[in-house]
């Protein structure tokens, strides 16, 4: 049996992986950018935050009422914020 030296292979698929999920987390991050931004317009009255994650971003969104603004209640019909923003973001519906 003959030994493949597979050392420079091997580092160059590691570089490209690395590439990879650096690219796939900077897509991330600006998706969350978009996603807050589009999420503070519709809601003036509160605040959408974006915050850096190992796999990206994460939005935080506080506003008075939102529960009941996106599901509705006894008494007003559902008038949601959030769920068609995510529904908008790139490989979603």
């Amino acid at each position: 049996m003959q030994k493949v030296e597979t050392g420079p292979l091997q580092a160059r698929l590691a570089r490209l992986a690395r590439a990879g999920g650096d690219a796939a987390r900077a897509r991330a991050r600006a998706a969350a950018s978009l996603l807050a931004a589009e999420i503070a317009q519709a809601t003036p009255d509160g605040r959408a935050e974006v915050a850096e994650t190992p796999g990206g971003g994460a939005v935080t969104v506080e506003a008075p009422g939102l529960t009941g603004r996106e599901f509705g209640t006894a008494t007003r019909a559902a008038r949601p914020v959030i769920g068609p923003v995510i529904a908008r973001l790139p490989g979603r519906g």
